[in-house]
């Protein structure tokens, strides 16, 4: 009598077997679908993307310096990350303990201090508490682009890019030479732009 009840028990639960319902089936496997897909594309969009992660750097190396009246010019040469432009970075001069100098105001740029084919020594000269930087070309020795508290200036274009035959002259009324100062590259856009170098 026992091994009937199991029997038919058996029968009961074999009978009334139920999967899942065709409407709950296509919920699931849409939403299955949409996990894939975001997780595609998080991880496609982390592979391929650009622009904000690239780390530029603007190694700044002291070759001397030279002076005129009232004048220092100390003269950096520079090793650029390939790529890098003057509108994504400017610059700054930081003294021993931390005190950031003062950039030239645009507006009182010495009036022979313009982007020519001049030589830059002649035509640049200090200007009493200030300080701002010249682009030089390596191979003509004139100014290519003027670095002032309004940023970057160009002979030509609205951008330079940067190369291993390019000079940074720091121009200013006194010597800096020996002082500890140091100038630094600081990022003005989206990239990462860094470099130092001690004047």
């Amino acid at each position: 009598m026992m091994s009937m009840n199991r029997s038919r028990a058996s029968r009961y639960r074999r009978n009334h077997k139920r999967g899942v319902s065709p409407i709950i089936a296509t919920i699931l496997l849409v939403a299955i679908t949409v996990v894939l897909a975001a997780v595609l594309y998080v991880l496609v969009s982390g592979l391929t993307r650009t622009g904000a992660s690239t780390p530029y750097e603007i190694v700044m190396t002291s070759t001397g310096q030279s002076s005129g009246t009232n004048t220092y010019f100390d003269i950096m040469s520079i090793a650029p990350t390939s790529g890098l432009t003057t509108s994504m970075f400017g610059l700054k001069v930081t003294q021993l303990g931390g005190t950031t100098l003062t950039v030239l105001p645009t507006a009182s740029l010495p009036a022979t201090c313009v982007e020519s084919t001049a030589p830059t020594t002649s035509i640049c000269t200090g200007v009493t508490g200030d300080w701002y930087g010249l682009i030089v070309s390596g191979t003509s020795g004139a100014t290519v682009a003027i670095y002032t508290a309004s940023g970057w200036s160009y002979a030509s274009g609205s951008t330079l890019a940067l190369s291993n035959g390019y000079t940074l002259y720091v121009v200013t009324y006194v010597n800096f030479a020996g002082s500890g100062a140091v100038i630094s590259a600081f990022s003005t856009g989206t990239n990462s732009v860094s470099g130092s170098g001690n004047l």
